[in-house]
């Protein structure tokens, strides 16, 4: 709960070896309340818009989500016939509104999410896009799609760059 992590919102930002790192919420409700989907709502909105304008120009930015602000994988879905579709629990309903957003700030490098315990990586206008697999893999039972169980290693560095890997076991 927000009162245990003694947080006012359920997301938040913070700073750390010259990068700014911002968490979102981003798993909410959908409209007929028995499912949920991605997405940020307008005030949480509102409050990233503030934290990225109030950020040095040469402040690297990190945004983690739970559900992929972008993903590669719903071009896969097995059951795809003549179109694609995803449902907004698979991906930010609002991923345009977002990569517009960030296509306005060069410093914002990365994104990281998990949620489809399937390893993916987009680069889409310069912000790298990252969801990395799960360590429960199918929900510990094995091997999600093509996907090992695992997680993700990432290195940071002051001048904006990075790597990453994917650690299996």
């Amino acid at each position: 709960s927000l009162d245990r992590l003694e947080l006012k919102e359920p997301y938040y930002s913070f700073k750390q070896n010259g990068w700014k790192f911002i968490i979102l919420d981003s798993t909410h409700q959908d409209i007929d309340d028995t499912w949920y989907i991605g997405k940020l709502g307008d005030r949480q909105m509102q409050w990233l818009t503030t934290e990225l304008k109030n950020t040095p120009k040469k402040t690297p930015i990190v945004i983690m989500s739970h559900i992929p602000i972008l993903t590669s994988v719903l071009m896969i879905q097995d059951n795809v016939v003549n179109r694609w579709e995803f449902l907004g629990g698979d991906m930010h309903t609002d991923c345009a509104e977002l990569t517009n957003l960030f296509y306005e700030y060069s410093n914002i490098k990365l994104c990281l999410s998990g949620h489809i315990h399937i390893r993916d990586k987009v680069v889409y206008n310069d912000v790298t896009y990252i969801c990395d697999g799960a360590v429960s893999g199918a929900w510990w039972d094995g091997i999600r799609r093509q996907t090992k169980p695992g997680y993700g290693l990432i290195d940071l560095y002051t001048d904006g760059s990075f790597n990453e890997s994917y650690i299996t076991y």
